[in-house]
């Protein structure tokens, strides 16, 4: 039977939660795991991204290779999962989009065998991801608060009705709602 490595994945500092629940097949790379998160979400993989240490943000465990910044990044094409992710419970920091600055928290549940054979799975989650380049969790918030389904909380900032108005033309489409059906279809092919 062949074997998969169980992920959760969800972001840092939002709620209500934003997460996904998925399988890979191994052997798999960082770089793949990256894919995956971005198929979850589903991210555009606009913007640059690393794997890092938790409590450790800078510490680089995967990511893409810049020698333009002066740090030896461990390429994420060649860096297996199997080589951090030993036991249940272990966990990573993934960030994405280093101006919005998502974080999430990456944490191996288990490896499991089954008798089907695939690439990978999306198990279960919760909300869509923020759209790309919204102004990090303060601009989530506002998609939020434009399509009607937030009102600050004290403290923050209220964007009067045109900046509401100005934000729901810019979300277009996007839903802040996830259908785990219509995401699995797309991360599962």
């Amino acid at each position: 039977m062949p074997s998969y490595l169980e992920f959760e994945v969800s972001l840092r500092e939002i709620t209500p939660r934003i997460w996904r629940r998925f399988l890979l097949r191994p052997p798999v790379t960082f770089h793949q795991l990256h894919e995956a998160i971005q198929a979850a979400g589903p991210w555009g993989n606009y913007h640059l991204w690393q794997f890092s240490e938790p409590g450790r943000p800078y510490r680089a465990i995967a990511g893409l290779p810049d020698d333009e910044f002066g740090e030896e990044t461990p390429d994420a094409k060649r860096v297996k999962v199997a080589s951090y992710f030993q036991r249940p419970g272990d966990r990573c920091l993934y960030r994405y989009d280093f101006g919005d600055d998502w974080e999430h928290d990456v944490v191996f549940v288990r490896s499991q065998d089954l008798p089907e054979v695939f690439r990978r799975r999306l198990l279960a989650g919760e909300r869509a991801f923020p759209p790309e380049d919204c102004g990090s969790i303060p601009g989530y918030y506002e998609c939020l608060a434009a399509l009607g389904q937030r009102r600050p909380r004290k403290g923050e900032s209220r964007p009067d009705s045109e900046e509401l108005a100005e934000r729901r033309t810019w979300l277009g489409d996007w839903n802040p709602d996830f259908v785990l059906e219509e995401a699995r279809r797309a991360f599962d092919r």
